[in-house]
């Protein structure tokens, strides 16, 4: 007999927990597992790369229209989200209403939820992004839960209580994130373990042979760095290195950026403010990234933090040679053997540039290193250890 499972997710959009979430998907043996992946937001970039044997509920807390009138959730979500309405109390008095507020809703929500399963009992609930832990707890009846844990940031917001309390097991998503969580959450340290993300492998390198959007010039050092525009992944670092290679006098690169998120706009002024129009290229939101990755000379991760980075993991997956943050990927990393890692400043990134672009032959070795690499052994060993779990 099929062991049910349930995965419960935040959203399916363009991103690298969501990216890892499909991968693992797509891989589980339907012969052994009933599988359901539930997402508590209309949020479904990704949702068609998942396999249609995976049944997929969609629960948006959003809108309204996913709401009956008689949960009340649509207007307590947008009571704590509408910024304006800030202003209409005190400060202190308007932080004492959100925690009242979210507190109704996330029952309420919960409710609407519980009732869309329709009872329906579960052998393993598999909490993959942190913050729909307490709906998880809340709405899902299941004899065994697991949550995983992914961002390299130690933030209380990302820390559930819900789940830690609940889970049989946390899964960090490398052995240095779960030494991290153990420092962090000591009460729950015996339940803390780590589990690798998984690769598409066939996935990843066909998309790769599409053509870019955006040309590459074959008289310049293209460089790519790639992931959500926020402050983690550290993309004005990236553009400050590039004030710095200029600077110095290295010109024939051209930085292009894909990704979008909140930090979009800042970035393109941060790279007026400095005149790097000519040399930098924010290319936004890309479906379809990896032909961007493998037709780059070099790819760069500037994160301040990663727990487990998807894209470094690809860009190993493509053979191009590599330049990481310590804090991104010390452990995907083997230094000046499949990559080069440095410290997350922009002096430091800008040296490593000039060190890889100056060696063709240490670019060669990486590249090599890289093609002889056996992922499917890696993909294998990590649902190994999944399926001891599940």
């Amino acid at each position: 007999m099929k062991k049910k499972l349930i995965f419960i997710t935040e959203a399916l959009w363009i991103g690298g927990i969501e990216t890892a979430l499909v991968n693992l998907l797509n891989r589980l043996d339907y012969n052994r597992f009933d599988v359901t992946c539930l997402v508590l937001r209309d949020s479904l970039d990704v949702a068609d790369r998942i396999t249609p044997q995976c049944r997929l509920i969609v629960s948006d807390r959003q809108h309204k229209v996913t709401f009956p009138k008689g949960y009340g959730c649509k207007r307590l979500y947008n009571i704590m989200e509408e910024p304006q309405n800030a202003a209409k109390f005190r400060r202190f008095i308007w932080s004492a209403l959100r925690v009242v507020f979210r507190a109704a809703e996330a029952r309420c929500y919960a409710l609407y939820v519980k009732k869309q399963l329709k009872g329906e009992h579960f052998d393993t609930a598999v909490i993959y992004s942190d913050r729909a832990a307490e709906t998880a707890v809340r709405a899902v009846s299941a004899d065994r839960f697991l949550m995983f844990y992914h961002h390299g940031a130690m933030r209380r917001e990302y820390h559930d209580a819900y789940g830690y309390r609940k889970a049989d097991k946390v899964i960090a998503v490398s052995p240095a994130l779960a030494e991290k969580l153990r420092a962090y959450r000591s009460k729950y340290a015996d339940k803390i373990i780590s589990v690798n993300n998984i690769i598409d492998i066939d996935g990843v390198r066909e998309k790769g042979l599409d053509i870019p959007t955006v040309k590459f010039s074959a008289d310049c050092f293209n460089i790519v760095s790639c992931g959500r525009l926020s402050h983690a992944k550290g993309m004005d670092i990236a553009v400050d290195a590039c004030a710095k290679l200029v600077a110095d006098g290295f010109t024939g690169f051209h930085w292009y950026i894909v990704g979008g998120g909140p930090e979009e706009s800042a970035l393109g002024k941060q790279i007026m403010r400095l005149g790097l129009e000519d040399c930098v290229s924010l290319l936004g939101m890309q479906s379809n990234p990896y032909p961007y990755i493998r037709c780059a000379d070099l790819y760069v991760q500037p994160s301040r933090f990663e727990g487990h980075c998807v894209t470094v993991l690809e860009t190993r997956l493509l053979a191009v040679p590599i330049i990481a943050t310590r804090n991104a990927a010390a452990e995907q990393i083997d230094n000046e053997k499949t990559g080069l890692l440095c410290e997350s400043d922009a002096d430091s990134i800008a040296a490593a540039v000039i060190r890889l672009y100056n060696a063709p032959k240490l670019r060669e070795s990486i590249h090599a290193e890289l093609q002889n690499h056996d992922f499917e052994r890696d993909n294998s060993a990590i649902l190994k250890q999944l399926y001891s779990l599940l």
